[in-house]
């Protein structure tokens, strides 16, 4: 392999490990003082390991704009409760990231 071909796929594996920290920083940094956390990673672990993976494996628009309206959920004390509960079901009716959770489990099925 030559030089340049090296330096490239060097380039492109560095961009995937930062894309991959910064993907790992939102999900599970707790944070400090007024930091929301991130109850999405829960909601989706609850729908079973496998919807949580293909969800976080996606990526994309999708799951970004998931991630922002989690973070700045108005919600957020009744879905911690509905967690607290241990039910699989009844998110739909408060969270706006019910129709994204949805098509995730139709693609994970």
């Amino acid at each position: 392999m030559d030089f340049l071909a090296s330096v490239a796929i060097s380039s492109a594996i560095v961009i995937v490990m930062i894309a991959c920290g910064v993907l790992l920083y939102v999900l599970w940094d707790q944070g400090t003082g007024d930091a929301r956390p991130l109850l999405l990673d829960r909601l989706l672990r609850r729908q079973g390991e496998r919807v949580a993976y293909r969800a976080i494996a996606a990526g994309g628009a999708d799951f970004a704009t998931a991630v922002r309206q989690c973070v700045g959920c108005p919600e957020a004390a009744q879905c911690r409760a509905w967690l607290a509960s241990g039910a699989t079901e009844g998110y739909e009716s408060f969270c706006p990231n019910a129709g994204f959770v949805q098509r995730v489990k139709r693609i994970s099925a």
